[in-house]
């Protein structure tokens, strides 16, 4: 008997850990083994399950005003707010929120098990394993996260009701909304909780409080919003009866209890998402596939968190997945699952084969001879040969033209530029060409516009110190753009050229650029955070002002943080003698510490251009790529979160590494991209890529931008000897500086010019409208370009000098002109009888032009 119970008691011990991978076990067997003694963690167990359940969502109670007579913090990230607001009085009549000497009682079980009634329905039934763990938790006393550890100090001789003031309806204020900036070990603008004596010497405004006396208070003044210099919290004002409480506790004093500084984080820290398999691969409809989603906390313990772990896919035409973990395969293709438990977020590969048709006839589903050298190839093959994906063929010879020209230079080819790059019979004419593109000042134009849209160059938003005109935008927006010209056509390294930018100076005359910095829409150090983040960094950083977003990384902490780096960057003739923060923390980096008269950007910029930063390389390739390929490799381009991962990787990281590798040169990159035979793919499918749009097995048409558009209309119509002067002449193009005064207007709206007035790629949209086709068709300005035609005009002109004009060689430049080729003999005839039933050679010569404008070969880039 005594072996007996010696066994049971060791059995009993090791239940809550796995045997085979020393895993603890999961919460729906520990808390509901009568054996366990295991008690529920807060943070660990009842917020993830309360998130899992819905219950704190913006749709219930984690919306701003909570939902009946209880709000928690959205997605569950602040565990002592959430752990009080459980704690608190319940309105309802029907019981107390929770109660520990009646644990069944409380309306944290009975609403959900809808014992009583709750608008969200019933979550769980009596007796599950979520009804357990709670029940559990609550009977041994329903405890909250671990108390912060507090700077002591002397005992303060207060009040028993001073005291439970300050506990009761203070201290929650001060957590609540201001431990963000100023506790948990930080200190924005030299200003902390951490002691009362802290409190009353204040920060970089002077002290905070002036005790019995709240007008005179600054702490009074910020919340009240009343010096658009001075409004804390950053998050919004607080509400009328916060403001009258901290009113009311500096008139009687400031009573602050020994033992109530700022608390240090503490409690547990998750350090990883672990989950198994490490990549699920489906060979058929219906197979399935169960995760398990592993926590790996600080302290070393490993923990199957996958019943409390948030599962949703990113494509559930490919898989789907239950709230259980279980994925189903429900079509081919690639895409992840994402999981999500505490801070954590992971990405789960899913893959499946696409099916090749069987009745296909093999010369659809041709199968690469000789595997590619280049590196970007091998990349991509690898992942299109594990979803048994076939790349289409190489495309033609005036296909990659048009491509290149329009990717590269944002210029169509002159047809001219056609007609011999036709007749070359080099083999290696392509990658020529290439290096001859890179050479012209069209790339640096275009791609110039492109790092203008990514930076916010907007002729309406740059201002001076003092109110200006529009004119004086436009010319300080062409300076702008006049600048990052310089640097591209030159070839300057793009970490520098970032650099200049980050730390241009107005009061330095040297040769920086500093109308990124005088926009309006950076009147706040904390929108220059998110552009900042946005342009050079390709993250999101608006969510984390106020909250953390449940599928990315940051919190309210990193965006403080980061937006500090920008606190003495003011538009004034010198900068800020010294920066207001003397230690600064980068993005879930180290810690900067400063001295006076340093400008806290030069850390930034050394921390952004270093070989191991983990997105300014990643972020510029990726944009690059995506302005090649109309996708990027991580797609949204300005979405680097966990939840949002690169389609292929290993591609990403050997473009980056190699962008670094080659001293950030902007030429290679380019290079290396449309020398690849990817690049070169053509847009035909065959039977197995037909439906791949992100894997980059075959081209995909996109409509050409609003900018190169516009320049393709002048250049088909342009006169014979004009057409080398409309592409270089820059000042008149809609790619160079015509782009700034052109911003706004009809035609770039209707194809989607960007204000770049955002922090967001998406601005700029390049799909297809029906608006687009009827501009294209009835515009006044489309009919303008074809009448005013400088080559229509010379052919009016020949006619009516009595010139001959050859007739196929006319039909040929319609075609060169707007789609880069010869027409084919069915087009070239149907030409020819339009032409003999035109009433002159002009008028039918007009009609085909116009035709050929409107079709999707002209439109799109292919």
């Amino acid at each position: 008997m005594k072996y007996f119970l010696t066994l049971s008691i060791l059995l009993a011990l090791v239940a809550s850990v796995c045997e085979a991978d020393n895993v603890v076990a999961p919460a729906a067997r520990r808390f509901t083994d009568p054996a366990s003694q295991d008690v529920p963690d807060f943070q660990k167990h009842v917020v993830p399950l309360l998130g899992r359940l819905g219950c704190n969502s913006a749709k219930c109670h984690g919306s701003f005003q909570g939902q009946g007579d209880l709000r928690l913090s959205l997605f569950g990230f602040d565990f002592a707010s959430d752990h009080r607001s459980l704690n608190g009085e319940a309105s309802s009549e029907t019981g107390t929120r929770l109660s520990v000497q009646h644990p069944e009682r409380s309306l944290i079980l009975r609403k959900p098990t809808a014992q009583v009634d709750h608008e969200g329905g019933k979550r769980f039934a009596p007796g599950s394993w979520e009804h357990q763990l709670l029940i559990r938790w609550i009977e041994a006393g329903a405890k909250g996260p671990p108390r912060p550890t507090v700077a002591q100090e002397p005992p303060a001789d207060i009040s028993a009701a001073d005291r439970k003031f300050f506990r009761g309806s203070v201290q929650p204020i001060l957590e609540d909304h201001c431990f963000e900036c100023h506790g948990f070990g930080a200190s924005k603008g030299n200003f902390s909780l951490s002691t009362k004596a802290a409190l009353l010497q204040g920060g970089d405004s002077g002290p905070a409080v002036v005790p019995g006396k709240p007008e005179k208070s600054l702490l009074v003044k910020a919340v009240r919003y009343s010096d658009e210099h001075l409004q804390m919290p950053p998050s919004g004002k607080l509400p009328d009866q916060h403001i009258a409480t901290l009113k009311q506790w500096i008139a009687k004093g400031v009573p602050w209890p020994a033992g109530s500084a700022a608390p240090q984080e503490t409690g547990a820290t998750l350090t990883r998402l672990e989950y198994e398999p490490a990549e699920i691969l489906f060979h058929s409809a219906g197979q399935t596939q169960q995760l398990r989603v592993i926590a790996v906390w600080q302290d070393g313990t490993r923990e199957d968190v996958t019943c409390l772990t948030r599962f949703q896919t990113n494509n559930d035409a490919v898989v789907q997945v239950d709230r259980d973990g279980k994925a189903s395969s429900t079509g081919s293709g690639d895409t992840h699952i994402i999981a999500r438990y505490d801070n954590g977020v992971a990405a789960i590969p899913v893959l499946r084969p696409y099916p090749v048709a069987a009745e296909s006839p093999p010369a659809e589903s041709p199968q690469p001879t000789v595997a590619s050298p280049h590196p970007i190839d091998q990349r991509v093959n690898a992942k299109l040969a594990k979803l048994a994906l076939t790349p289409s063929d190489i495309c033609s010879d005036s296909e990659y033209l048009r491509r290149v020209s329009i990717d590269m230079t944002g210029t169509l080819p002159t047809p001219e530029e056609v007609s011999t790059f036709l007749k070359d019979s080099r083999p290696d004419k392509r990658r020529r060409k290439v290096d001859e593109l890179l050479q012209r000042p069209e790339y640096a134009a275009w791609w110039t516009n492109k790092l203008c849209d990514f930076t916010g160059c907007n002729p309406q938003s740059i201002r001076s110190l003092l109110e200006v005109a529009l004119e004086e935008g436009y010319v300080k927006a062409s300076s702008w753009y006049d600048w990052i010209y310089a640097r591209v056509q030159r070839n300057q390294p793009y970490d520098e050229l970032v650099a200049e930018m980050m730390l241009a100076d107005l009061a330095d005359p040297g040769d920086g650029m500093p109308y990124f910095w005088t926009r309006q829409s950076l009147k706040e150090p904390k929108d220059t955070a998110m552009s900042v983040a946005h342009a050079f960094l390709g993250i999101q950083l608006q969510c984390a002002e106020c909250h953390k977003h449940p599928f990315d990384r940051w919190t309210q902490s990193d965006f403080n943080d980061f937006g500090r780096f920008f606190d003495s960057v003011t538009e004034t003739k010198r900068r800020s003698a010294s920066p207001k923060d003397q230690q600064l923390r980068l993005l879930r980096s180290r810690n900067i510490q400063l001295q006076a008269g340093d400008d806290p950007r030069k850390p930034l910029v050394d921390w952004m251009r270093a070989p191991d930063n983990p997105w300014f390389a990643r972020a510029f390739v990726n944009r690059v790529w995506a302005g090649y390929f109309h996708v990027g490799i991580v797609e949204p381009p300005d979405q680097f979160t966990p939840a949002n991962p690169p389609s292929n990787p290993q591609l990403l990281d050997w473009l980056a590494d190699g962008f670094v590798a080659n001293g950030y040169d902007m030429k290679w990159l380019h290079r290396q991209i449309a020398t690849s035979e990817t690049y070169q793919r053509s847009w035909k499918p065959n039977a197995t890529n037909r439906n791949d749009r992100r894997n980059f097995s075959r081209a995909v048409p996109r409509r050409i931008p609003a900018e190169i558009l516009y320049d393709a209309m002048k250049q088909a119509t342009a006169a014979d000897d004009k057409q080398r002067d409309v592409r270089s002449n820059l000042k008149r193009r809609a790619i160079g500086h015509l782009s700034m005064r052109m911003a706004g207007t009809h035609a770039m709206k209707v194809f989607g010019k960007p204000d770049r007035s955002i922090n967001c790629d998406c601005e700029r949209v390049n799909e297809p409208t029906l608006l687009q086709a009827i501009f294209t068709q009835n515009d006044p300005l489309v009919r303008m370009r074809i009448a005013d035609s400088g080559w229509i005009i010379d052919i009016e002109d020949a006619q009516e000098a009595s010139q001959p004009l050859n007739t196929n060689s006319l039909i040929d430049q319609v075609w060169l002109r707007t789609v880069s080729r010869h027409p084919n003999q069915a087009e070239r005839q149907r030409a020819l009888q339009h032409l003999q039933q035109s009433n002159t050679m002009a008028e039918g010569i007009t009609d085909l032009l116009w035709a050929m404008m409107n079709t999707k070969e002209f439109l799109l880039n292919h």
